[in-house]
């Protein structure tokens, strides 16, 4: 637990300094890192690509858009093609979303697709340009993963019951906000990645002590979004 703690916080500090060093040699005209700024989407990639270590590669919904986003708009910067082609992948995303639709119109079941919960015991929900509901009854919760891209997702979770200490949500806030509700008296840690986006827990009431064991931690990503813990 503590490894997977720390992830995150080692990820953003480590980015800094190195981001830091580049930007002071730059302006002491050491080194000149104009032409760097075209390979900024790789960042993305790397971001996700982290994300889906840090998680030991059990949450890929989110890492994949930030990997697959930030390729194609790499390639962009470079020349391969322009950005209005990129822009003209977006009825993918339609196609994405009217699968699901039928998918779960004919109830075909497919254990691994993105949006369907077919576990009581875990979350597994995606929500692009709309909105998802929630609440999770459950005395064996194992954690799960909630993306929301360009919408909101909103779970309960007062009804449930860890499996083991601690469960792990990966949440991933694209342009958008995931709203969760826990217990008071769960002992919540915060591993978010917060770039113009970032994490704040509204519980008007949690654990006196803070050294306790912790019961969920909540990881992930937000960029233009956030996520919110309440009870």
């Amino acid at each position: 637990m503590e490894k997977r703690s720390y992830s995150n916080q080692l990820f953003i500090g480590g980015a800094l300094v190195v981001g830091g060093l580049l930007l002071f040699l730059n302006n002491l005209d050491v080194i000149n890192i104009g032409g760097l700024w075209r390979w900024l989407p790789s960042f993305f990639i790397v971001v996700g690509i982290w994300q889906l270590y840090a998680n030991n590669f059990r949450f890929f919904t989110g890492p994949l858009i930030l990997i697959g986003g930030g390729f194609l708009f790499q390639l962009s910067a470079l020349g391969a093609f322009g950005i209005d082609s990129v822009f003209d992948l977006w009825p993918l995303i339609l196609i994405v979303i009217g699968g699901s639709i039928l998918i779960e119109r004919l109830d075909i079941e497919l254990p691994s697709l993105p949006g369907r919960r077919h576990d009581p015991d875990s979350l597994g929900i995606l929500t692009i340009f709309g909105g998802a509901e929630d609440t999770v009854v459950s005395e064996n919760f194992e954690g799960g993963e909630l993306t929301a891209v360009f919408g909101g997702i909103e779970v309960d979770l007062r009804q449930s019951i860890p499996a083991s200490q601690p469960v792990v949500i990966n949440a991933f806030a694209l342009f958008g906000g995931i709203d969760m509700k826990v217990p008071e008296s769960w002992h919540v840690q915060r591993d978010i990645i917060g770039i113009f986006g970032g994490t704040e827990d509204k519980r008007k009431q949690k654990p006196e002590t803070p050294d306790s064991p912790v019961d969920l931690i909540v990881t992930g990503f937000a960029l233009f979004g956030g996520v919110e813990l309440k009870n």
